[in-house]
């Protein structure tokens, strides 16, 4: 039996991550895989039934990874390659209406004048106060998990008490109210807000949820998000690639049962088939609740630490539709306009801010939306690998849809809830009705047993201000090493969060080799 220095559980974009800095630092790293391909949430695969037709099952664009590991690990030079969206994205409204999101900025101002002169006026200020905010945030990404009073008094500037209290403190629709008169740009200003978060427009913490889809320059412009060619799992690929390459030793097919605690320390794990990886250190990539209350005998945690873990909100409001089309989506609002301003870019339905805050009623009372949240990805219309010739392929990200439904399971839903969402978006690009070639629908419940994500989180857990900073996973987490020495965290669910990231997985890492360097371990 060999031991290695790390063992990680779990091949997705952080645990990857994790694997090559490790590697590169001089260390023997195994990475274990349950899916027959690494990539966990970050993946490309065809549709089935539709040949030909790839998608990106679970995460679709990228923004938040940061520009300092893609270029520390050279993922440019193992096949990831940005596409860049133009227009940024488009907004159609139920009267017929739209806005178009130009890269340019006097184009979308605009566009917001045809709505308002005055959210014109208000836009710059806007776009000013969310720059400031995530200039903050972005000194706390690549590090060990910053207490909640060392962020706030980074906040130390003249203004700065209204940055925090709006992005920070605030609901999305304190921020969209504040700024914006117009239901589209509020509307729209709350939807990078609400995206895989199971709260309403006006509920407290959907700021920071904004605040944190908002700081990202993967594509060299912050906020903006682009496509990866070949689709998300081009990511992950690129850093299996990296890390082979660094003699890292990543096993598929291989499901983890058991981390193996002896008094008290992290040795290795045990696996479904009864083997066994030993390690002085072992990294998670899996969720904090799956790591601490499945993979880990309860009885080796305090009790207080057990109650603090199965209290982190991790339920998901998220419906993932995937599809397999004969043509792209023309929507009614761009009949004179030209189709293609819907087609290149996002697409959301976020008419206004009672829409959306219906929508996360429906679903807070066990019900699936009537009229759900929308955003929507076309990028076989600017990346023709992910179909067939004249075919195409469409990601549908949609909410609010509860874990579980009130009347009902997914079981005997499934199916009919996927079509009326698709109904309901049909309402806006009228053909897609008769264009479906193949369809993946993805429940809340298929998420978690697909993607390995407890509660189907597709963040491992909210991303509000009460679980984030050393709140995340957990109040004291200061580290990426819980209760049980050599046993880290370095997914989603620790520190600083969600989306294709890979600053839990570099962050952890760098932790993991300070310990290995100082014999800290075992």
């Amino acid at each position: 039996m060999k031991t290695y220095d790390a063992v990680i559980i779990g091949g997705g974009h952080n645990g990857l991550t994790a694997a090559c800095y490790l590697a590169r630092a001089g260390f023997d790293v195994c990475v274990l895989e349950r899916y027959h391909i690494v990539g966990g949430a970050a993946i490309s695969e065809e549709i089935e039934g539709a040949p030909g037709h790839i998608a990106s099952s679970g995460s679709y664009v990228l923004s938040l990874a940061s520009r300092r590991i893609l270029d520390e690990l050279d993922v440019w030079e193992h096949g990831v390659e940005l596409i860049p969206r133009t227009p940024k994205s488009f907004s159609p409204l139920p009267d017929g209406s739209s806005i178009v999101y130009w890269e340019d900025d006097a184009q979308f101002l605009d566009e917001i004048r045809h709505f308002s002169e005055a959210d014109a006026r208000a836009y710059p200020h806007y776009d000013a106060l969310v720059e400031r905010a995530c200039q903050i945030m972005d000194r706390f990404i690549l590090r060990q998990p910053p207490s909640f009073a060392e962020f706030a008094a980074a906040f130390d500037q003249p203004g700065d008490e209204r940055v925090f209290k709006l992005m920070v403190l605030g609901s999305v629709a304190d921020i969209a109210e504040y700024f914006f008169e117009s239901d589209i740009m509020q509307g729209s200003t709350c939807a990078l807000g609400l995206i895989g978060t199971f709260r309403g427009p006006r509920d407290a913490g959907t700021g920071y949820v904004k605040l944190y889809h908002s700081m990202g320059m993967a594509t060299g412009k912050r906020g903006h998000w682009g496509y990866v060619r070949g689709a998300m799992g081009s990511v992950t690929q690129a850093l299996a690639s990296v890390a082979r390459l660094n003699g890292v030793e990543i096993r598929t097919g291989v499901e983890v049962e058991r981390v193996i605690v002896e008094d008290g320390v992290a040795t290795g794990v045990a696996t479904a088939s009864g083997e066994e990886f030993r390690g002085k250190v072992v990294l998670s990539n899996a969720d904090p609740q799956r790591t601490y209350l499945s993979l880990v005998d309860r009885s080796e945690l305090p009790q207080e630490y057990v109650r603090d873990i199965e209290a982190i909100q991790i339920t998901s409001p998220v419906m993932k539709i995937n599809l397999a089309v004969d043509e792209l989506p023309r929507y009614t609002a761009l009949a004179d306009r030209g189709y293609e301003l819907g087609q290149q870019g996002g697409v959301h339905i976020a008419p206004s801010i009672d829409y959306l805050q219906r929508a996360y009623e429906d679903a807070r009372n066990g019900r699936p939306s009537d009229y759900p949240f929308f955003s929507v990805h076309a990028q076989s219309a600017v990346d023709p690998t992910l179909a067939p010739d004249g075919k195409h392929t469409i990601s549908i990200f949609t909410q609010y849809f509860p874990y579980e439904l009130a009347d009902s399971t997914w079981d005997e839903r499934r199916d009919e809830i996927a079509k009326h969402a698709l109904a309901r978006f049909a309402e806006y690009a009228p053909n897609l009705s008769g264009a479906v070639i193949g369809m993946q629908a993805l429940a809340p419940p298929d998420i978690e047993a697909r993607f390995g994500l407890t509660g189907g989180h597709i963040f491992q857990g909210e991303l509000v201000p009460e679980q984030a900073f050393d709140l995340r996973p957990v109040p004291g987490s200061k580290t990426y090493e819980g209760p049980i020495r050599g046993l880290s965290l370095c997914g989603s669910g620790a520190w600083p969060g969600g989306c294709v990231m890979g600053a839990p997985g570099h962050n952890a890492a760098h932790e993991a080799i300070a310990n290995l360097a100082a014999g800290r371990h075992g």
